[in-house]
């Protein structure tokens, strides 16, 4: 905090210096796991220091491994706090629990967030710009505090560095029969999770999830039929391991629910727009989503500026998907927008249709009624509906 780096340097002159720098200090991620790109501009015995780049926001809950801090160099982000109630610990590498959302920020240039080992500080970071940019002092390891958990909401914390060579190689080869389009590809696949542990089917499901989705296997099915091979083969799982398994139905339902809302923000590119939707992405109660808005826009009510965005993308018309706006929601008009700030203003469905009929003595299109359970049920909104 003392030395205010961005007061001073910009990330832009990091860049600048690694180009001409003939020779650069040893790079603690070579690769580019974690950052678009990373860079490391001091590398010491003990700690060492990196830049990350961001391109695209995060939805990733995860802890750490290690101590430092990071501040915020360029652009902003959602910064969310988490904890995790572990119910059972499935072995050293899996765990299943409850993760609830503690605090939700904003953090903006200059900010600083202290670092700690562990399950002390269970966070993720969604940059709002592109890019954005962090620096970030760290020590490299602190063993007492691994394995370094990811979290995948609502119910399961999972090693991500865990790595066990028979079952990377297997799921290679089953996407191998998948690629080839071999008709016994799910009977294989089946055989497989009959005889996997908890972890591994975890892993099998969500590679196979990806390769369900990918565009090859686009071709050859569609949607509808890509969930229902991808159900059949969750419901393996579910018979072999009972209620622990079960979990494994919602936590792929939140994959969904998170696609979903990955795939509207990209139909839409106004500033505003993208915070709303990133609002809705990372933060999972009204309340929350109302201080975030109050905090970007001080002295605004909340529901109206909501309410404003909603009307705009209910009009912004995307060219190519089958429903005709950004939201998702065929013929969102009027009634709908009535509900909407209804449910906003945490009125009762009684209350809602009764004011709808005092004011609309003939109104058009879809019922009052109607208009609230689109809404309930709308994917977009989910977040706006609970308290």
């Amino acid at each position: 905090k003392r030395a205010d780096l961005p007061s001073k340097l910009s990330a832009w002159d990091v860049v600048d210096w690694s180009l001409s720098e003939r020779n650069l200090p040893p790079q603690r991620d070579l690769h580019g796991r974690f950052g678009d790109p990373p860079i490391t501009i001091y590398s010491g015995p003990r700690f060492h220091i990196d830049l990350y780049f961001w391109f695209e926001g995060t939805t990733a809950i995860h802890q750490h491994g290690f101590c430092g801090a990071f501040q915020v160099m360029l652009g902003s982000s959602i910064h969310s706090w988490y904890e995790f109630d572990r119910k059972e610990k499935v072995n050293t590498f899996f765990e299943i629990g409850d993760i609830r959302l503690k605090v939700c920020e904003i953090l903006e240039v200059g900010d600083v967030q202290e670092i700690w080992g562990g399950r002390r500080y269970i966070h993720s970071l969604f940059h709002l710009d592109r890019p954005s940019a962090t620096i970030v002092v760290r020590t490299d390891r602190s063993p007492i505090d691994l394995p370094q958990f990811s979290y995948e909401k609502p119910y399961i914390a999972v090693d991500p560095f865990f790595e066990q060579p028979s079952t990377i190689k297997k799921i290679q080869m089953m996407g191998t029969l998948l690629r080839a389009k071999r008709p016994d590809a799910d009977e294989a696949i089946a055989g497989l999770l009959r005889e996997s542990d908890l972890q591994t089917s975890f892993a099998i499901l969500s590679s196979l999830r990806g390769a369900l989705r990918s565009d090859q296997l686009k071709q050859m099915f569609s949607p509808e039929d890509s969930g229902v091979r991808f159900e059949s083969l969750l419901n393996v799982v579910i018979e072999r391991h009972g209620p622990k398994a079960a979990v494994l139905k919602q936590v792929f339902q939140h994959y969904e629910m998170l696609d979903e809302m990955v795939k509207r923000r990209s139909y839409v590119s106004d500033p505003e727009h993208r915070f709303f939707m990133a609002l809705l992405l990372n933060v999972d109660r009204r309340t929350l989503i109302f201080d975030l808005v109050r905090h970007r826009f001080p002295g605004v009510d909340p529901v109206e500026k909501i309410l404003d965005w909603v009307f705009d993308l209910a009009e912004t018309r995307v060219v190519g998907i089958e429903s005709t706006n950004a939201l998702g929601i065929a013929d969102f008009g009027e009634t709908e927008m009535f509900a909407l700030e209804g449910l906003l203003r945490d009125k009762s469905d009684e209350r809602i249709s009764e004011e709808f009929s005092s004011e609309h003595q003939s109104p058009a299109g879809r019922s009052i009624d109607t208009a609230i359970a689109a809404i309930r049920s709308s994917v977009i909104f989910r977040p706006l509906m609970k308290v």
